[in-house]
């Protein structure tokens, strides 16, 4: 398995592309289903609303015309529920104009680790027209490996969020320039 066999294609509509992300979706959190804020139907109801908000597309990454990720955004303007939801105020700079949410990115296992994710994420996000880029994560996710990884993407701790709903963890959002900080 080479990333470099990997390609990316973009869809700025949820109807082409939504079968394909809950089909990804079960492969890549299969461990986690049983639990009531992985079941396919909660992310399926998330990502029907995802994809009828502002400025939703999704990138998925295909091998040999397979898909294997996943990483969807959208816009969020300031006042928007991401903000508001936060413990304490987020640094201004992120929301006093549009900002892009990641709100996905999946991977199945035996692409994890090859660069996969970071490539699927610089697609998104290299034809986004907003400055900045934010995201949620888990911070024990992986045992914190995950936070780590987006840290290593340039996104540094910006607040934190408690959901709305009572079986999701508190997450740490993170935010960085949406271009890339190289």
């Amino acid at each position: 398995m080479n990333a470099d066999t990997i390609t990316v294609r973009r869809f700025t509509e949820l109807v082409s592309a939504r079968q394909t992300l809950v089909d990804l979706y079960a492969d890549v959190r299969a461990e986690l289903l049983h639990l009531p804020n992985y079941q396919v139907s909660t992310f399926t109801e998330r990502l029907d609303r995802h994809g009828s908000e502002p400025g939703w597309e999704t990138v998925i990454a295909y091998a040999d015309d397979e898909p294997v990720g996943y990483a969807y955004a959208n816009t969020i303007e300031p006042g928007n529920r991401w903000w508001t939801r936060l413990v304490s105020p987020a640094p201004e700079q992120y929301t006093s104009g549009p900002t892009v949410a990641i709100k996905e990115i999946g991977l199945v296992q035996p692409w994890r680790g090859r660069g996969v994710a970071l490539r699927m994420h610089e697609h998104l996000l290299g034809a986004r027209p907003e400055r900045y880029a934010t995201l949620l994560v888990n911070g024990q996710a992986g045992g914190g490996k995950v936070q780590a990884l987006y840290a290593g993407w340039g996104y540094v701790v910006i607040g934190e969020q408690q959901p709305l709903s009572p079986d999701a963890p508190q997450l740490n959002c993170m935010g960085r320039l949406a271009a890339s900080p190289s």
